[in-house]
């Protein structure tokens, strides 16, 4: 993981991947889903050989404290 993956997702705009999984790598998401194994066999296809950021999004109804 690179820091500029990290950056991306502190500075992106989620909102549309409200309770997924998301995979970041090389500065661009490149998987969601709900299943955290898919969305890292798709990251991992597209990204060989690098470790893709993987975070899960809240959904809208969570509070976070």
């Amino acid at each position: 993981m690179k820091n500029n993956d990290y950056k991306v997702f502190l500075e992106a705009d989620v909102s549309g991947y409200n309770d997924e999984w998301i995979a970041i790598c090389d500065g661009k998401i490149v998987s969601h889903g709900k299943n955290i194994k898919a969305v890292l066999l798709e990251a991992n296809e597209k990204c060989p050989n690098k470790k893709p950021l993987i975070a899960k999004i809240p959904g809208e109804e969570t509070m976070i404290f």
